[in-house]
């Protein structure tokens, strides 16, 4: 049976009598699935137990629902509440309209809720007996309203599964419904309120997937063009291991995002993510990871080297481990990040074919290890800023702002340096001859190291250095120039004479 609970009698309904004004909980009055993000809480801390909650899945989604809230109910210290429907419901108290949270959400997480929050008169949810979703969950608010002598009642939903009790309502209310969700409820021919903006489900993924970090992976392309071996199936080859690690990186943002949930809604920014805000529900974001997962690995698989597969695997193992573990060391999250580019410029070498040279990777380790630190040091400014002690979830303290601009200098430093000795070496010499035209790269890129940490120290340097870049006119234009050097070493024997 499901829960009638609590203290309304029947005379209370106000007189001339009203409709009552039901409410679902996930999607609706949350802005998260309590029940699919418990068990999310559940494998991230407790993985062992995945077993457990296939057999209790066997008893029954209402039995599962049960005790997956009993062993998370005490998890939650704030409850993502949309501010909309806190007004909506204010208003229909005003009224003197009774207000019902009717939901599929086990009783021992809806009565928490309900006291938590203050905004209902009283609940109906599942037991361990009954998922309380569907016709039965319209048939539990048809009886509700009959024994609270009210006339009828409005019902807030958000999806598909709320068509049935929308069906029973006398007006209807559906918060941040998308396009095609709206139309079908207007086609039912009753009153219809819309809270909170409509979503384009579309452009949330999209957004979720954060494709301006895409161009990260343009690494993959720099071993073939730096060994000057530029052919139809290299090019081919690069393209379909950028779509793959694309897919993964992608995979790995949205994997992040479902396992921070919590942190991130406490975030400034963070908190307007599709996931943490409730734009794009978990049930979607955990599709839409299998998805890229899937993507990633076919394209690995059946287009390019074996070898290439094993170190798509590597690098989402590393930023599994990072996420969860070695970004709260200090020192060493730093160098794991730089290691996940030189993991790039390996791909791109094994996709293509093509040998990667010593030289590259060093330069690129202590050039990342830069740039990594210079990400550090902008969260530690904030931090500082804002008077607090410690960087939430890092091993970082804001004393050690000193120490993170050095080692972020230096690691700068060395790999102009690195670059410097390259041009005097016979790899560079077989490739370019004598010319001096490549070394003007080395002020160009020293020059681009200084002006990165003079914007971070000045705190004007406020995301991803590599971003930063891919937006900043004066990085176009370095590269650029570096570009145009690369490619007029060939005519400039002149240079040296002959």
């Amino acid at each position: 049976m499901w829960v009638y609970s609590r203290h309304m009698e029947p005379s209370e309904c106000p007189s001339p009598p009203r409709l009552a004004s039901v409410w679902d909980l996930d999607g609706t009055v949350l802005s998260t699935d309590v029940f699919v993000e418990s068990l999310l809480q559940i494998l991230r801390s407790a993985p062992w137990l995945l077993p457990s909650v296939v057999v209790w899945l066997l008893r029954g989604r209402g039995y599962c629902k049960g005790r997956v809230a009993l062993l998370t109910g005490d998890n939650w210290e704030r409850w993502p509440v949309r501010p909309e429907v806190v007004t909506a419901i204010d208003s229909a108290r005003a009224a003197g309209r009774p207000v019902l949270l009717a939901t599929a959400a086990h009783r021992h997480i809806a009565t928490r809720v309900a006291r938590d929050t203050g905004l209902f008169d009283d609940v109906l949810a599942s037991t361990d007996e009954l998922n309380l979703k569907g016709d039965k969950k319209r048939t539990a608010i048809l009886d509700w309203v009959e024994r609270a002598g009210c006339d009828g009642f409005t019902y807030a939903g958000d999806s598909y599964a709320d068509l049935p009790v929308w069906s029973a309502a006398d007006s209807i209310i559906v918060v941040t419904p998308t396009g095609a969700l709206q139309r079908r409820v207007e086609r039912l021919g009753k009153p219809v309120t819309v809270l909170g903006p409509r979503r384009d489900m579309l452009r949330t993924i999209i957004r979720a997937l954060r494709p301006h970090q895409w161009a990260k992976n343009v690494l993959l392309f720099v071993p073939m063009v730096l060994a000057h071996a530029i052919d139809f199936p290299r090019i081919t080859a690069a393209l379909i291991a950028f779509l793959s690690f694309s897919a993964s990186a992608s995979a790995v943002y949205v994997l992040n995002d479902l396992a921070d949930l919590p942190s991130d809604r406490e975030h400034p920014k963070k908190r307007e993510r599709p996931l943490a805000s409730g734009q794009l529900s978990i049930t979607t974001g955990i599709w839409t990871l299998i998805g890229l997962l899937s993507l990633s690995l076919s394209l690995a698989v059946l287009a390019l080297p074996p070898e290439f597969a094993l170190i798509l695997v590597g690098y989402f193992v590393a930023n599994i481990l990072y996420s969860q573990f070695i970004k709260q060391r200090a020192v060493v999250d730093v160098m794991l990040l730089a290691g996940m580019y030189l993991i790039r410029l390996e791909a791109g070498a094994v996709a293509t074919a093509t040998p990667i040279s010593t030289w590259l990777l060093i330069f690129s380790f202590f050039f990342f290890t830069s740039l990594a630190f210079s990400k550090r040091f902008t969260e530690l400014r904030r931090l500082v800023n804002g008077g607090g002690k410690r960087v939430t979830g890092r091993g970082y303290r804001a004393d050690d702002l000193l120490f993170i601009e050095s080692l972020g200098t230096a690691s700068g430093f060395v790999s102009v340096l690195v670059l410097a000795l390259y041009m005097d070496s016979a790899p560079m010499q077989m490739l370019y001859g004598n010319s001096r035209l490549p070394w003007l790269i080395c002020p160009l890129f020293l020059y681009w190291i200084m002006r990165v940490w003079l914007l971070t120290h000045r705190g004007q340097l406020d995301e991803d250095p590599v971003v930063f870049a891919l937006k900043d006119r004066v990085s176009f234009v370095i590269m650029l120039l570096s570009l145009l050097l690369t490619m007029a070493t060939p005519f400039s024997k002149w240079m040296v004479g002959q």
